[in-house]
């Protein structure tokens, strides 16, 4: 079953994560302790908790939380990307209720959620809908998080070569660094009129690879994987392969940006 004709993952159209589901599971590295113990400081993911997780992919958000012992709805636009997080759910023996959705329109109750999350994907919803529907499905104290995990290209002499290579097969990938630092401002445009700004951390942590895991990692990403056909995907794979050889068979670290920023809507 698909629903890409009814519900592209942009407004649009543009980007189908459904082909690279496997490898988004399988390479696409979670966020670390330091982040999920952070988040606990702030009050979000405790035991007991509802929580909201959007466009949830995966499942890289819902099911640490839900370990931890919070009550997880994760909803997504993408039939791949959630039979990968139903997998990966049932892995690891938990209970997390993933459901078909746009984040714009999820159809779920008024005030049901104690927190809504939000990583790596904001940027893709309609935030003129967000600031509406965020507000309705959150209760009177809760929270919104959006968080990124996005390796940092100018830290590491692989990413650089790496971010090579990429732009030859898309050179979107030069327009989303440039538009980074927009992106991840503390307080965005979309949110002055309708949230207040509680917290927002960023820091960089390296995160471990090898060769095939961080192919398969960029394999697994917005330029290539949900972008190219499969037969660019593969050629792409090989030529990046050839590239990390030069770099020899040990593992290796790649410095990765981690931000969360937590708003309250504001209440009239």
């Amino acid at each position: 079953m698909t629903h890409a004709a009814e519900i592209p993952i942009l407004p649009g159209g543009g980007l189908d994560w459904s082909p690279t589901s496997r490898d988004y599971l399988e390479h696409r590295p979670g966020y670390p302790d330091s982040f999920f113990r952070l988040l606990q400081q702030q009050g979000i993911g405790l035991a007991g908790q509802d929580i909201l997780d959007l466009g949830t992919g995966t499942g890289a958000l819902a099911i640490p939380l839900a370990r931890a012992g919070a009550h997880v709805v994760g909803v997504d636009a993408s039939d791949g990307q959630l039979a990968a997080a139903r997998e990966a759910a049932a892995r690891a023996g938990l209970q997390v209720n993933f459901r078909f959705a746009r984040a714009e329109s999820t159809g779920l109750p008024n005030a049901a959620f104690d927190a809504i999350t939000a990583s790596m994907c904001w940027g893709y919803f309609e935030t003129a809908r967000m600031v509406e529907e965020v507000p309705r499905l959150l209760r009177p104290e809760g929270v919104l998080l959006i968080a990124s995990l996005i390796w940092a290209r100018d830290r590491s002499e692989i990413a650089r070569a790496t971010e090579a290579v990429i732009q030859r097969y898309n050179d979107a990938v030069v327009r989303s660094s440039r538009q980074a630092d927009e992106r991840n401002a503390p307080v965005p445009a979309w949110s002055t009129e309708c949230f207040r700004l509680r917290t927002y951390h960023s820091y960089v942590e390296p995160l471990v690879f090898t060769r095939a895991s961080w192919r398969g990692r960029i394999r697994a990403s917005k330029w290539i994987g949900a972008a190219l056909t499969s037969e660019r995907v593969e050629t792409f794979d090989r030529e990046l392969d050839a590239v990390l050889q030069a770099y020899g068979d040990a593992p290796f670290t790649i410095p990765h940006r981690i931000t969360l920023s937590i708003f309250e809507p504001k209440r009239s």
